[in-house]
């Protein structure tokens, strides 16, 4: 299936300065789903996260919130900031780690910090991360010479993979290592699209890998069941106890 037949998309940070998010809703193709950029590292909150995550739910566009992996730093105070970003509105689509910076990290190390980020990110959010990278990027700084972990096939991808021209690349997207092709959810086919509603020059496109049924229905199996009220509560109590045990 040719990308321009697939659900469009586009993943926005402070760069595109502040959006009109009325403009991205009215928008034709249709912008069926975006990726927002929460943060980076530990210690960076980008700026326009809040107002870009608030509209972008006003006007009813899925979401994925973003952020962007140090594999030198310490992961479970990586993924504690991010969620501390979020919130309690996780979106409709899961968390995104975007793997795009080595700083010349080992390829072991690499690998082992950003299983610990996954697993400690899926306990917490209660479903499996997506993973946003290229194949060059994962098959020389993470996977290398090893044989791709397992671990790879439990996650969802959004793989980018451009033209020089600008022009949405056609896709699919090369695969990395260890990746099968129906684990790939998500192209980014471009970082040099026409602005849509943003004070930037360009814009980053994306396509959904699979037809417009598979998105509303992704959305719909990815919210994570609501939480019965007899489990509320005994957190609650459990909570209470465990804050009453400070003063024995």
């Amino acid at each position: 299936m040719s990308s321009s037949t697939l659900p469009f998309g586009i993943d926005v940070s402070s760069w595109q300065g502040t959006i009109n998010w009325n403009v991205v809703a009215a928008y034709r193709p249709k912008v069926e789903f975006v990726a927002i950029r929460a943060g980076t590292s530990w210690g960076y909150k980008d700026p326009t996260f809040d107002y870009n995550w608030r509209e972008a739910r006003r006007v009813g566009i899925p979401r994925t919130a973003y952020h962007v992996f140090f594999p030198g730093e310490d992961p479970v105070r990586q993924m504690n900031h991010f969620l501390n970003i979020v919130g309690n509105d996780h979106g409709e689509l899961p968390l995104t780690e975007d793997i795009e910076l080595h700083h010349n990290v080992p390829p072991a190390t690499y690998r082992t910090r950003l299983y610990n980020a996954l697993q400690y990110l899926k306990q917490r959010s209660n479903r499996p991360a997506i993973i946003y990278s290229r194949a060059s990027f994962m098959d020389h700084y993470v996977t290398s010479t090893s044989t791709p972990p397992s671990w790879y096939g439990q996650h969802d991808w959004w793989l980018a993979q451009y033209l020089l021209s600008g022009v949405e690349h056609p896709g699919p997207p090369a695969l990395p290592k260890g990746v099968t092709r129906d684990r790939v959810i998500m192209h980014q086919t471009s970082d040099r699209g026409a602005p849509i509603g943003v004070s930037s020059n360009t814009l980053d496109y994306n396509r959904w890998q699979f037809p417009l049924s598979h998105l509303l229905n992704y959305v719909t199996n990815s919210l994570p069941p609501p939480v019965p009220v007899e489990d509320r509560v005994r957190r609650l109590q459990l909570s209470i106890r465990d804050f009453m045990d400070l003063f024995k």
